[in-house]
């Protein structure tokens, strides 16, 4: 057999230049999406670089769980008995010193007292502080949290502000928390410990 092309294909056929032998060139890709699908598909790797990447961001999420009560006991026990102080603790540091931990402790043992709902009170607190904190921020499961089981959401918050760095002793308050928590209000968290390295 002939392996020759027909006269009518040799006019089409590249012909080489300047007497160099012809050498496959290869075409630049006219549809990056469908070589990348192709490339994939084959297990090789994509080399065209379409654009960045989008930012993959953490979803927001509290540093403790909401059940994990027990472990901090005396901040248990103050909240099953006079849940009243722990949120004037909390709140006192989310509105970042307006007023007191008295002041907030009075309001919600008066709402509890006379109404029963100071969990409506301390529930819209946490959606105050998930906004600030940036934390998951769903303002019916949050009221709902508050309204099944307050003691538990309360120190839950606690905890989330020790995290951050505050001081949450008894008598401290904003005035007495460091300087660079004043400024920043505890937006940062502290990077994790974990086996005696900070990452």
């Amino acid at each position: 057999m002939n392996s020759s092309l027909p006269n009518d294909d040799k006019d089409k056929a590249p012909q080489p230049t300047n007497g160099a032998p012809s050498q496959a060139q290869p075409a630049p890709p006219s549809n990056v999406s469908s070589d990348s699908s192709s490339d994939s598909s084959q297990g090789q790797p994509n080399q065209y670089v379409v654009g960045a990447p989008p930012q993959q961001d953490t979803p927001p999420a509290w540093s403790t769980g909401l059940f994990e009560c027990f472990d901090d006991i005396p901040t248990l026990l103050i909240t099953a008995f006079a849940p009243c102080v722990t949120f004037g603790q909390v709140a006192e540091m989310v509105d970042r010193g307006q007023n007191s931990c008295g002041l907030y402790a009075m309001l919600h043992a008066g709402i509890l007292y006379f109404t029963g709902c100071g969990c409506l009170l301390s529930a819209y607190y946490r959606i105050k502080m998930s906004h600030l904190y940036r934390l998951p921020d769903d303002p019916l499961i949050n009221i709902l949290v508050h309204l099944i089981c307050e003691p538990c959401a309360l120190c839950q918050e606690y905890r989330e502000l020790q995290a951050r760095g505050f001081n949450m002793q008894l008598g401290v308050g904003w005035r007495n928390q460091s300087p660079e928590i004043q400024q920043s209000g505890g937006v940062m968290v502290p990077p994790k410990v974990q086996g005696g390295m900070t990452r």
